[in-house]
């Protein structure tokens, strides 16, 4: 038994994408403040920022894709330039998320349970919660 799937209409996927993004930094904020009324500012803090990380991550490689569907309806892209373009944006993306963790661990000194709790939770339960979704209005 296969499921009907939404159509991959490029015009539409900026927006679904600026909602995950948005559904991101509203969970982010919602369990911050959770976080803030159970404990302390500092496990809010914490969770805010892994949490934005996550966002702004998505928000990089919503940029990235389709400045890449832009490139390619310019001019004619080969396959293997394609590829090494989207292998390039996850090594991109690897790096900087892992910059932005550094930072927050190292130097801002962040509670590590809720930071990693609250990036974890927005980059992938979110995102596969976005992706039912998504499926579902199929």
């Amino acid at each position: 038994m296969t499921r009907n799937l939404r159509q991959f209409d490029i015009n539409n996927r900026p927006s679904d994408l600026l909602k995950l993004a948005l559904l991101q930094v509203i969970f982010t904020i919602v369990f911050a403040l959770v976080l803030y009324y159970c404990f302390d500012a500092r496990y809010a803090v914490s969770a805010f920022l892994g949490g934005l990380i996550a966002s702004v991550m998505t928000l990089f490689m919503a940029g990235r894709l389709f400045s890449s569907i832009r490139i390619t309806r310019m001019r004619e892209v080969p396959a293997g330039e394609s590829l090494a373009r989207f292998y390039l944006s996850v090594i991109l993306k690897s790096i900087f998320t892992l910059m932005m963790m550094a930072i927050c661990l190292i130097i801002i000194k962040v509670a590590v349970l809720p930071f990693i709790i609250a990036y974890l939770l927005s980059a992938v339960i979110i995102n596969w919660m976005s992706l039912l979704w998504l499926q579902h209005d199929a």
